[in-house]
């Protein structure tokens, strides 16, 4: 993920692009921080590595578009970034990735296609990291 953000950063070039700049070094510095993972619950290291991804993305910039989808597709296969535990809904990654798109239809066409791709990989990734073939789903109400 570091990468993709120094790339992100490197590539938001001039004062235009300066906020994409400053929350990727932000971003860069948390991940970077030893006790990063341990210390820091998984939905705020997302909040903070979503925010340059969003605003790169709300750029409209063909070039930071695309570094921030590769971004946003590794964040979902970074397990730094899942949560097991059922967080409120604003925190859940579904939502936090959903609003991170959400400038979705105003991007050019092949973006909005590969950015509509990313729910369907979230939930084939969650599905990978966290369900086996051994695990027993049990539903409410079923003995």
């Amino acid at each position: 993920m570091e990468e993709i953000l120094r790339k992100l950063q490197k590539e938001a070039s001039g004062s235009k692009h300066r906020a994409i700049k400053e929350s990727c070094t932000w971003a860069i510095e948390t991940l970077d921080s030893p006790d990063a993972a341990i210390k820091i619950p998984p939905y705020q290291l997302r909040e903070k590595c979503l925010l340059p991804l969003q605003l790169a993305l709300e750029s409209k910039s063909m070039k930071l578009a695309q570094q921030a989808l590769a971004g946003m597709q590794k964040l979902l296969s970074d397990e730094r970034f899942v949560s097991v535990e059922t967080d409120s809904d604003e925190k859940q990654l579904l939502n936090q990735m959903l609003n991170a798109v959400k400038v979705t239809p105003s991007l050019n066409e092949d973006l909005q296609v590969e950015v509509m791709k990313a729910p369907g990989k979230m939930v084939f990734s969650f599905e990978r990291n966290c369900g086996s073939e051994d695990d027993e789903i049990k539903y409410e109400g079923s003995g």
